[in-house]
């Protein structure tokens, strides 16, 4: 092989590699501006999401001033329309429903609570009061103990709780 075709040669070859580098660097931009997209979608929802939790909080923190507990209930409903993971406006609207007297009411919103924040050791404990309240003292201790399970520092808050006096050597 004589020096001009191996420069020929090489010559294609780096045209070759050029061409390759260039797709590269394109493709890797197109992919770049779908992600740029795709991250302005992420930064929207999370904007709204944030904003829809400050609306659905401030009718939360309104509702400790309203007297009436259907017009509480009303309220926190409203809340929850707007953020359905409120976990707040499902234990207001529990106690809501143990102030009118409806606790079975109470145990349901306790128990969405639970199922949707079951790390949260306060929507076991509301609910095992709401069960209390019902007069089930068995579900009372065993919601009470998945309280403990979830946070050991439960135990504690048992313990100076004056609801749970008659049951807390249960837990």
């Amino acid at each position: 092989m004589h020096a001009t075709e191996f420069l020929t040669l090489l010559n294609i070859l780096v045209a070759f590699l050029g061409v390759l580098v260039v797709a590269f660097t394109a493709f890797e931009w197109w992919k770049l501006r779908d992600l740029k997209k795709e991250l302005a979608g992420v930064e929207e929802r999370l904007a709204h999401r944030m904003r829809d939790g400050i609306r659905a909080a401030h009718r939360v923190i309104a509702s400790y001033a309203v007297k009436d507990p259907e017009e509480r209930i009303r309220l926190l409903a409203s809340a929850r329309a707007i953020d359905p993971e409120c976990f707040n406006a499902l234990n207001g609207m529990g106690y809501a429903y143990l102030e009118m007297g409806k606790t079975a009411e109470a145990i349901d919103a306790f128990s969405l609570a639970v199922h949707a924040f079951p790390q949260d050791k306060a929507g076991y404990c509301d609910l095992a009061y709401a069960y209390k309240v019902a007069g089930e003292t068995d579900l009372c201790l065993k919601y009470l103990r998945r309280a403990v399970e979830v946070d050991a520092s439960a135990r504690d808050d048992v313990a100076r709780d004056p609801r749970f006096a008659d049951v807390r050597d249960g837990v």
